[in-house]
């Protein structure tokens, strides 16, 4: 079994994509017949999780004034954007569209990622820094 390691390169205040959306969406790749591909929010994001987060930057103006103004939606496809697999971008294009009214994530999934996930016998392994920069790692389950 290989094994790779997917992190979020840059630094943020607040990371909003957690690894069950990362092993959500890496599970929506791992299907689709086309590395392009558009995916409806709610088919990535926990129920409620946006309101969620909206409630949170706007509690937190330090946050919120770094996060440039963007609504959540936007927030999670910069970090999306950001997802390195072995060091490699794993994305050539994230946007999301119709924000307001049927947010969707408009993918164009890097060709060397794309292949990865369509190996079978693999697994991801989210890693991330801790409070007192430690590094944490988990590994992304998907069905």
């Amino acid at each position: 079994m290989k094994e790779y390691r997917i992190k979020i390169t840059g630094k943020y205040d607040v990371i909003v994509i957690s690894p069950k959306i990362i092993s959500t969406l890496i599970n929506k790749i791992r299907r689709s017949a086309i590395k392009e591909l558009v995916i409806p929010a709610e088919e990535i994001l926990p129920q409620g999780y946006t309101e969620y987060l909206t409630c949170v930057l706007n509690a937190n103006t330090d946050i919120a004034e770094t996060s440039s103004g963007q609504n959540v939606y936007a927030l999670i496809a910069d970090q999306i954007m950001k997802l390195q697999c072995n060091e490699q971008d794993c994305f050539n294009h994230v946007e999301v569209t119709e924000p307001e009214t049927n947010p969707q994530f408009d993918l164009d999934t890097r060709e060397d990622f794309y292949i990865v996930t369509k190996q079978e016998n693999n697994r991801f392994r989210y890693v991330f820094k801790g409070e007192n920069n430690e590094e944490i790692s988990i590994v992304l389950e998907y069905l």
